[in-house]
């Protein structure tokens, strides 16, 4: 059996370690040749660079994860080449992946989803229904995607953002109660300052 090595030394590449038990290489660690890959990044570009440098060598990764599709069967997986399936997220039927996609924990696709080559949903992103994900993606954790939406090729979807169009990112807005009184919504440029009453002797 072959060697299998996670390319990659941050916070995903460990945890990818903590489940599979193999080792994580650094930037300037030489790869073994006779090695198979798993992908430890979560950045979009390095990811893309990696597995088209290694991608006849790069494994997939299932971890706890919900699929309700006959056809995303785990034996077939060499159809979705590199996926990585993180432990809580949910895959719902009629979801199409392209290469090299990670779904991240916790994150929701819903039904009829198509997201292209290179991908990352970062953990407890949404998807709905008929979401379109051109080539290179990110969508930021707790980011929504309303049904039928269609993002473009490399857009970057901030952390907290509802997508209602591919042109309408709207970030949430809510009080938030500061101490001394002071209050402000987030997303505005902040809150006021606190100027204590002028006193006198």
């Amino acid at each position: 059996m072959a060697r299998t090595v996670i390319l990659g030394n941050g916070g995903f590449a460990k945890i990818l370690a903590s489940m599979t038990g193999d080792d994580c290489l650094d930037k300037g660690d030489p790869v073994p040749d006779d090695a198979e890959i798993v992908i430890g990044v979560g950045d979009v570009g390095l990811r893309k660079n990696l597995f088209l440098e290694y991608r006849e060598r790069v494994n997939w990764v299932i971890a706890g994860t919900a699929i309700y599709e006959d056809e995303l069967d785990c034996g077939d997986l060499e159809d979705y080449w590199g996926l990585q399936l993180m432990a809580g997220a949910i895959i719902q039927p009629g979801v199409t992946f392209g290469e090299n996609v990670l779904i991240n924990f916790g994150a929701l696709i819903d039904h009829d989803c198509n997201i292209g080559d290179h991908c990352v949903i970062s953990p407890g992103a949404i998807l709905c229904g008929n979401v379109t994900l051109g080539e290179g993606c990110f969508v930021g954790a707790g980011a929504i995607i309303i049904q039928g939406v269609t993002l473009d090729a490399e857009t970057f979807v901030p952390a907290g953002t509802l997508v209602v169009a591919s042109d309408d990112f709207r970030k949430p807005q809510r009080v938030v109660r500061g101490g001394r009184g002071t209050a402000f919504t987030v997303g505005s440029p902040g809150p006021e300052p606190f100027l204590p009453e002028a006193t006198t002797r």
